[in-house]
């Protein structure tokens, strides 16, 4: 399938658009309403050139209705999705319910992997099952955008 805005081929049971954010039913339909995507010249500070001082490992918000978020990953898992007692809230119908879940390995890599969502999680621009995540990697979940940065050390 692909997108109808923009061309870019897409999961054939996508609701919206990764790369342009166009939603991919009816106009007409009153259950959803698509927004445009966040350009990165509206990104927040910290989220392109890295957050300043010590810090762990740091998951910043860079646009999307929670823009400036930040969430240090001190836990071994952190759910990400629209329920709302995910670890990472992320309020949009673009993102599923359990969307993602980052996890710790042993040897203390961060790991992102998608739990079968709809629209799916992408780390760079490339759609994702699962990856080890590395400091100014850009994940997008549904219309939101994070930048990941490892612990200062």
């Amino acid at each position: 399938m692909n997108c109808r805005r923009c061309g870019e081929v897409l999961n054939a049971n996508a609701s919206f658009c990764w790369s342009c954010g166009a939603a991919q039913h009816a106009s007409s339909s009153p259950e959803t309403v698509a927004l445009p995507v966040v350009s990165s010249d509206a990104l927040v500070p910290g989220a392109v050139d890295g957050p300043m001082g010590d810090h762990g490992d740091l998951l910043v918000v860079a646009s999307g209705a929670a823009s400036g978020t930040r969430l240090t990953l001190d836990k071994e898992t952190v759910s990400v999705g629209r329920h709302e007692n995910s670890d990472l809230l992320l309020d949009d119908v673009s993102v599923s319910r359990h969307h993602a879940i980052i996890t710790r390995t042993a040897s203390g890599r961060i790991t992102l992997r998608d739990l079968n969502s709809l629209n799916g999680t992408y780390v760079n621009g490339v759609r994702v099952d699962e990856t080890t995540l590395h400091s100014a990697d850009e994940v997008q979940i549904g219309k939101f955008k994070l930048v990941f940065w490892e612990a200062s050390r």
